[in-house]
């Protein structure tokens, strides 16, 4: 009886000991029965008396650092999936761990320490001739371990986990005609796993494959017709007809299914790692994913990582919000409250935050370009290295904001409250408007105020076009 073999690869380095006890809770058995040591050790092993085994590299190079072998003896009663080990050494390393999933190689399915999970696409690239070097290039979630990786759907992730498909595996010489539209149907039934995300391209890529079953149709036999016949009917319990509206499908000169899309749109988002965050975000999308009267409230969630692109969240709650490295490319955020929230390392680019408020909000590294603050409040605002190229300030309220290292080339202002700190790496290039003072420059020998001439000299010498204005008197 042969025993049962695991392969991971790690975020950080492998630390032997930490391993170890790892290895030891994962698979329930005494320390001293677990034998690790560096590939290619030899020496001072433990091969007698050992239950569990384990040879790791450290990578010197790369987005990941650790690959570990681990091999399970007869012995062991009961060992865990290599899905729940991952699980254990994600929580006891502290490091994101990859396993393998699905049926696609570069696809890998990410354990991280907090007891969530995500996908990620990885490539070998082959640099080092004496070891491998890994990077990780797409994640569906924005994760911290991975700063350079593209946020993305990774529809290989989804076409890795085969849905059920009993009509179509039942028609012998027909089953590939039938089985897209078998495969779109059961995925749609199940709330699209594994990550509840699906690309209207792929969408529209299994109508493609409804259009060649129309073709056939007629000269099908009557056992395929009939299995037709049964999804379609399922597939209109799934979808709602808008006129093509989705899709933009003319229904005047196409098919009736091409004038149908799922009645939860798996599109619309991808979704942040934490379940809860995951849940009500859903819910939000079963809902319609509209900007609503009220808006919705996602205060205090963690959707740290979340594609909301072009999301509209109008009126909405995000206080305390968790948005670091979240995808917020044109996302609606018209008179919603972010106070609290933090955008660490955001893509707001286009995005609306017309009257919002943003009060102690952090937007460190966050890039705003294009984006659309006028009248938002920017009380106590943490925006040290933000980008804000070509954004619109107009009349917003920055007081206490710290604007040391951010870039603001080509944004406007207007009557702008502008009591921030400022830097010699703070960009004003192109610079246009109006506002108030004064600022605080900070430099290696201290703070010193900058008001009227002596602040608009500054803007004025580092190539932007403002005046400095005095205040409107009280009544």
């Amino acid at each position: 009886m042969n025993g049962t073999g695991y392969g991971f690869l790690t975020a950080a380095r492998p630390d032997r000991d930490r391993l170890a006890g790892a290895l030891a809770r994962g698979f329930g058995v005494p320390g001293a029965r677990v034998d690790v040591a560096p590939d290619g050790v030899v020496d001072g092993r433990n091969w007698d008396t050992a239950l569990v085994t384990c040879e790791y590299e450290a990578l010197r190079a790369g987005d990941l650092r650790g690959m570990l072998n681990v091999y399970a003896t007869p012995q062991v009663t009961g060992p865990p999936a290599p899905e729940e080990l991952a699980a254990v050494l994600a929580g006891e390393l502290g490091t994101p761990v990859l396993v393998e999933w699905g049926t696609v190689p570069w696809i890998r399915k990410v354990l991280l320490p907090q007891g969530r999970s995500t996908f990620a696409a990885v490539e070998d690239l082959d640099i080092a001739k004496d070891q491998p070097w890994f990077r990780v290039y797409a994640t569906q979630a924005g994760l911290a371990a991975f700063p350079e990786a593209e946020v993305e759907g990774l529809p290989d992730a989804v076409r890795g986990l085969a849905p059920p498909t009993p009509l179509a595996d039942g028609l012998g010489e027909h089953r590939a005609l039938l089985w897209p539209w078998e495969a779109l149907v059961a995925r749609m039934a199940a709330g699209w796993p594994p990550a509840r995300w699906y690309g209207a391209g792929m969408y529209r890529e299994d109508l493609a494959g409804r259009d060649r079953i129309e073709e056939a149709l007629p000269g099908l036999p009557e056992p395929v017709r009939a299995a037709v016949a049964t999804l379609d009917a399922r597939f209109r319990e799934l979808t709602v007809d808008d006129s093509g509206e989705e899709l933009g499908a003319d229904p005047s000169a196409t098919a009736w299914y091409r004038h149908r899309r799922p009645a939860v749109l798996p599109w619309r988002v991808l979704l942040p790692v934490d379940p809860d965050a995951a849940h009500w975000l859903w819910k939000w999308v079963e809902d319609g994913a509209e900007g609503k009267p009220g808006g919705t409230d996602m205060s205090h969630f963690d959707l740290s990582g979340a594609d909301l692109t072009g999301a509209d969240f109008s009126c909405s709650l995000f206080c305390g919000t968790g948005l670091a490295r979240a995808n917020l490319t044109g996302t609606e955020f018209y008179r919603s409250h972010l106070q609290g929230a933090d955008l660490t390392g955001a893509d707001a680019t286009g995005a609306c935050f017309v009257r919002a408020h943003l009060d102690g909000a952090v937007l460190r590294g966050a890039v705003l370009d294009g984006a659309d603050l006028a009248r938002a409040d920017l009380y106590g605002v943490d925006a040290r290295g933000a980008r804000l190229r070509g954004a619109r300030i107009l009349g917003a309220t920055l007081m206490k904001t710290d604007l040391r290292g951010a870039d603001l080339t080509g944004a406007t202002l207007r009557e702008n409250s502008f009591r921030v700190t400022l830097d010699d790496t703070t960009t004003v290039t192109g610079l246009t408007g109006t506002l108030f003072g004064p600022a605080t420059l900070t430099t290696e020998t201290g703070t010193r105020p900058l008001t009227g001439p002596t602040l608009e000299s500054w803007l004025r010498t580092r190539g932007a076009d403002v005046r400095v204005i005095t205040p409107h008197r009280q009544n």
